[in-house]
């Protein structure tokens, strides 16, 4: 039906009546991370990556994990202080966070830790900065903070390995390392010496080295309690 004013031949289109978007509620941030964990451990079981299994080489080793940085030196606070909520891996931007699995409660299931030789931790931080609970203390995204606060292990070199011990040159180690001459430095004709005050454990070492097995990887003191 036409209106004064149309054309002759057109119809008046109806009007839509759009509704009022519905506001969210507000949910409670321990559900919400609850959630998040869950979301998390199905993608995982779906995609096979980051969990069953990949905690592998801790376990055979018998060695503590690498923790992410600012973790608390005792595994077992640690583990009470996590809540598995997954942010750490989400926010990782080298991807270098993964978590245990199901069946591998010695180290505690869905909880965080470095595979430093598939994937080194680039020290951005994020991961510290988004922790709801405190188990990864803060740390600004500042070299020197870093250098003065992180402390994920100690790389350790392994001579009867490494290319520059066995008379070639490498320095791959050195080279790849965010804190040259502070965590490691080379002596003459470039073998890596590790300096154990400026170590952070980040693994940058690790991941770079060319021998296989590594030449060079990254241990925790013992666990204090």
């Amino acid at each position: 039906m036409s209106g004064p004013g149309d054309r002759p031949g057109t119809k008046r289109r109806k009007k839509r009546h759009r509704r009022a978007p519905v506001p969210l509620r507000d949910v409670p941030s321990r559900r919400r991370f609850v959630g998040q964990g869950l979301a998390l451990l199905g993608a995982s079981w779906a995609t096979g990556y980051g969990l069953a299994g990949s905690g592998a080489r801790a376990a055979e080793t018998g060695r503590l994990p690498i923790r992410p940085p600012t973790a608390d030196r005792s595994d077992a606070r640690f583990r009470d202080a996590c809540i598995r909520c997954g942010l750490c891996g989400i926010v990782c931007e080298n991807g270098c966070i993964r978590f245990f699995g199901i069946g591998e409660d010695e180290h505690g299931v869905l909880t965080p830790y470095l595979d430093l030789r598939r994937r080194s931790c680039t020290l951005c931080m994020r991961c510290t900065n988004v922790c709801p609970t405190g188990a990864l203390r803060p740390v600004e995204d500042d070299l020197e903070t870093i250098a003065g606060t992180v402390d994920m292990g100690t790389a350790v070199v392994d001579p009867d390995r490494c290319l520059s011990y066995l008379g070639r040159v490498c320095g791959y180690c050195h080279d790849a390392c965010p804190l040259p001459n502070t965590a490691i430095r080379l002596t003459p004709p470039g073998k890596p010496v590790i300096l154990e005050d400026g170590c952070v454990g980040c693994g940058r070492c690790v991941e770079m080295c060319p021998q296989v097995p590594t030449a060079i990887d990254v241990l925790r003191g013992d666990d204090v309690s």
